[in-house]
């Protein structure tokens, strides 16, 4: 058999066959045409180059220590991994020009690259084989979407850490850019990323992607972002309604925007089965998750569009998103973070709310029910367009119905799309067993109860929340008349179990 090593300068025969090449200080050329089958381990060492103009085909493992890519830029040629399970690695990445594997997993112990930002001509093509990424990072310098070649083979990630990564260089194809990646079993995980206008020139996206446990762990832990729940707008468990997959994509173009498909695979179904999902970003300022981006829709079972995705560093240190999938009606928390409801001193209910992100969010409205199955509205709150800070809302029902209500908040994009937050129940014994007359008074009012087995303590307030009278009404008393020492105004009566507005005109 040939055994090709260093001593090879060029070749340029129609047909070559080795065992092992081993270049060392050497530059090697491959003329057009000529075909060179290595069926053992390329090895490149200090100083060596290939000039690749024909077809390289190896058997075994590559490994580059030259110090450099160890192809040379300006090669056209093809590079064919052929063999079974074999690995790209050594001290430097290789720039393969044009990669074809085939015949099984071709594993980075190094990263990898095809093409260069000067010479952004690379191709990756798939040939029934498996690039299993192991926490390097693959990468595609070639704007066009013809630059990854799908022949019947995928890529993985599947790493916890999201460095297992794989970057496509962006610029002026605005087609669709799809990538096959597969589990570990094998299935296809629908992936792609359409930009809605020409990109700058070697605008990297990078994506990485992993499986989880059913309770969605382990969660994802990045230079720049660290999820620490997968709670929904209740602050409850949600889990159960969440793929069993993360994605990662990293953009940095925040001027720029395009459409991503994510998909997962049977294996990833939530708790109760596959059904419409919803992607959410992870906001690491406010330590929640996104509303889901509008526009989102199923192209089939267990993928996900969403279109008119802006990326941003401000709002997502290192450009890097983290998404998860959720069932589109029990979505992870979204911009509400949190929604209240308490009765006053004032004799009102005060509603509160928080909103960590808001995106074409219209308003807000406040609903009341008496018995949690049918709501009225009681009021309407604008809200904030587009925001990334967290903003704090209130409104004040002046006329609580008296004992148990139920409060809940409607938020409606500009869309008209509406979600609601978790529903507030309220107790406010407002006028059950006390009446107060003359309302409005000049000054003296008449409290009548029918209960007067215990005293009743009661307390004047005025609109600044500052006592002004207080009193108590005697066991076994049943009417009372009372001079009130206050000026005119608007006062809360107040006792242990309620309380009611008073109004004074003098």
């Amino acid at each position: 058999m040939i055994r090709a090593v260093a001593i090879v300068c060029l070749l340029s025969c129609l047909s070559a066959q080795g065992q092992l090449l081993t270049v060392s200080n050497t530059p090697v050329t491959l003329t057009t045409g000529a075909e060179v089958t290595v069926q053992g381990d390329v090895l490149l060492g200090t100083g060596a180059i290939i000039t690749n103009h024909g077809n390289l085909r190896v058997l075994g493992d590559w490994t580059n220590d030259a110090g450099n890519t160890g192809i040379t830029s300006v090669s056209t040629g093809q590079v064919l991994l052929y063999g079974g399970t074999q690995n790209i690695g050594g001290t430097n990445v290789t720039d393969l020009r044009k990669l074809i594997i085939e015949g099984g997993d071709k594993v980075l112990l190094q990263d990898a690259v095809v093409g260069t930002p000067a010479l952004p001509d690379g191709i990756l093509e798939l040939n029934g084989a498996v690039l299993i990424l192991n926490g390097r990072t693959f990468s595609v310098f070639n704007p066009a979407s013809t630059g990854v070649v799908d022949g019947g083979g995928s890529i993985r990630s599947e790493s916890p850490d999201l460095l297992s990564r794989f970057q496509w260089a962006l610029g002026n194809d605005i087609t669709e850019h799809r990538i096959p990646f597969t589990d570990a079993a094998g299935t296809l995980l629908p992936f792609a990323f359409t930009p809605d206008v020409p990109f700058p020139p070697n605008t990297l996206l990078s994506v990485a992607t992993y499986a989880t446990a059913p309770d969605n762990t382990p969660y994802p832990v990045t230079m720049d972002h660290q999820v620490v729940h997968m709670h929904d707008a209740s602050g409850t468990d949600n889990s159960p309604n969440v793929v069993d997959r993360f994605w990662l994509t990293d953009l940095p173009m925040g001027a720029f925007q395009g459409t991503l498909l994510m998909g997962h695979a049977p294996a990833d179904d939530p708790a109760f089965g596959p059904g419409p999902i919803r992607a959410q970003r992870w906001i690491e300022a406010n330590s929640s998750w996104e509303a889901p981006l509008p526009g989102q829709d199923n192209p089939a079972l267990r993928e996900v569009g969403v279109p008119a995705v802006m990326f941003s560093g401000s709002a997502f240190p290192g450009n890097e998103h983290i998404w998860a999938l959720a069932y589109e009606l029990s979505p992870l928390p979204i911009e509400l973070l949190e929604f209240d409801a308490r009765p006053t001193v004032h004799g009102e209910v005060a509603c509160t709310w928080i909103t960590v992100s808001e995106r074409d969010n219209d308003h807000f409205t406040v609903e009341r029910s008496r018995d949690a199955v049918v709501f009225e509205e009681i009021g309407r709150v604008p809200g904030a367009g587009t925001s990334m800070i967290t903003l704090h809302y209130a409104f004040d029902d002046e006329r609580p119905y008296p004992g148990v209500s139920y409060y809940r908040l409607r938020q409606t994009d500009l869309d008209g799309t509406e979600s609601w937050s978790r529903t507030v129940p309220v107790r406010f014994d407002v006028g059950m067993d006390i009446s107060v007359y003359p309302n409005p008074t000049a000054g003296e009012i008449t409290i009548l109860r029918s209960d007067p087995t215990q005293a009743l303590h009661l307390q004047l307030i005025d609109a600044s929340g500052r006592m002004v009278q207080q009193w108590t009404m005697p066991a076994q008393v049943e009417r009372q008349r009372i001079d009130l020492h206050a000026a005119s105004g608007a006062y809360t009566l107040r006792w242990e179990e309620g309380a009611v507005k008073l109004n004074v005109s003098r």
